[in-house]
């Protein structure tokens, strides 16, 4: 395990595409008034940046948190094409030691002084392996599938393609030698298939409740 210790309170959440990894990690961070980082943003902040330019570019040449801060710009980086290339990029390794970097600064610096949520697929297992609470969100295929969709806002007919982009981009995090996807041995699951929105916020906050005292409490009524 890596050295690195975090000095601020740390919420790790991994977990497949289209699970509801990012949802919970928005509800957590509004619960518990800790500030809320989505790595997968970072990967496709620098896809869309080398994209528009045709050219690869240098993280550090990019601002980071004028995307971040730019709801128009935000927009910009959910589409399939994005996703595509940010899938690509992020098996560069220079490209994941420069955010590495970026991240860990935020979790040491997190904006409000209180504590962070980090979302993404090595945040336990490499990023902040001492995180204080650690998840894995996962939901079958199908269904995360038919939520891209929705999230989207693609008609039905693009159900199939969806549905096999997901299965590669899988397969692709999961098996690439840089930081693959794969649940930390001590994070806890939640398996969302089934599950609503608020329903998984309550168990992820049952758990912080048992696990830390520190995080818990911080939790509002």
């Amino acid at each position: 395990m890596s050295t690195f210790k975090n000095s601020k309170p740390v919420i790790a959440i991994d977990g497949t595409a289209g699970s509801g990894k990012g949802t919970l990690a928005k509800n957590l961070s509004k619960k518990l008034n800790f500030d809320h980082l989505d790595t997968g943003l970072l990967y496709r902040i620098y896809a869309y940046e080398s994209n528009q330019s045709k050219i690869v570019k240098k993280v550090f040449d990019i601002d980071i948190y004028n995307f971040l801060n730019d709801k128009t710009k935000l927009n910009k980086l959910r589409s399939e094409e994005i996703s595509k290339i940010a899938s690509q990029i992020s098996k560069r390794r220079e490209v994941r030691k420069s955010l590495v970097e970026f991240q860990r600064n935020f979790a040491n610096n997190p904006p409000r002084g209180n504590g962070s949520v980090i979302d993404g697929r090595d945040i336990g297992t490499v990023i902040i392996p001492n995180a204080e609470v650690k998840f894995f969100i996962d939901a079958k295929v199908e269904i995360r599938a038919s939520r891209r969709i929705s999230q989207l806002n693609l008609d039905d007919s693009e159900y199939e393609i969806t549905l096999e982009n997901m299965k590669r981009r899988d397969v692709s995090d999961s098996t690439r030698k840089i930081s693959p996807l794969v649940r930390a041995e001590d994070s806890y699951n939640i398996d969302t298939s089934r599950l609503q929105e608020n329903e998984v916020l309550k168990i992820a906050l049952d758990f912080i409740k048992k696990k830390q005292i520190s995080i818990s409490n911080c939790i509002s009524p």
